[in-house]
């Protein structure tokens, strides 16, 4: 069955949104609950789209051990009117004058073979701001924060797949919950982190939202939250 939609009505935000400050270890971050005014009808259309995978490779792991993909919403493409009234909002606790946003970014995410628990997903730093809003109703687990970078790294198209034995004291975990956005500093180590893998296995979904606000002389792409 097809769904006709309007990108600025799809993703307006609610109105008389109350921002609320968290400290877990050493790390602070904002979330505001109940963003999306039509959540429900994201999650549907998630829950009913075909998605391109992310980075991948004949060497990878991707679409073998896991489904990393990605769909952007093209802020400029689309007329998103109502972006002008999230990034007002975003504006009233972050000064974003000297930052620029240019789409609405999502991360689709299952594995295919269920890991243990201590297989995460790769920290890493992006030269943003980070607003994230979980969009997925199973919220086993969230974003982790590292107060210690890995030793190395794997290229994302080969494996974004990350041992945290050697870690286990330098993670907070910001908890992920329906609709929740959550901000924090994107130069913070982070990673994606599941609690329970086997609830995102089996074609059960992590989907999130994300915009990434970049200096305005620094056009990027994010990676996994």
């Amino acid at each position: 069955m097809a769904f006709p939609y309007i990108h600025d009505n799809l993703f307006e935000i609610n109105d008389n949104l109350k921002v609320y400050q968290k400290t877990i270890g050493s790390f602070q971050y904002l979330y505001v609950d109940d963003f999306y005014k039509n959540a429900e009808k994201i999650h549907t259309m998630f829950e009913n789209s075909w998605f391109p995978n992310w980075k991948i490779s004949k060497e990878g792991r991707n679409f073998k051990d896991y489904y990393d993909c990605r769909m952007r919403f093209d802020i400029n493409k689309w007329g998103l009117k109502n972006e002008n009234k999230t990034k007002d909002f975003f504006n009233t606790f972050i000064d974003l004058n000297n930052f620029t946003c240019s789409a609405i970014d999502s991360n689709i995410f299952s594995w295919i073979n269920t890991p243990k628990k201590e297989i995460q997903f790769w920290p890493h730093t992006d030269p943003t701001f980070n607003f994230l809003v979980t969009l997925d109703k199973i919220n086993s687990g969230g974003t982790a924060l590292y107060s210690r970078k890995p030793d190395n790294s794997t290229p994302e198209e080969i494996d974004i797949q990350f041992n945290t034995t050697n870690y286990e004291n330098d993670i907070c975990v910001i908890p992920s919950v329906f609709n929740r956005l959550v901000v924090f500093d994107g130069s913070i180590n982070h990673g994606g982190y599941i609690e329970d893998h086997s609830k995102y296995s089996n074609g059960n979904w992590r989907y999130n939202t994300v915009y990434f606000f970049y200096p305005k002389k620094l056009q990027n792409r994010g990676t996994n939250d």
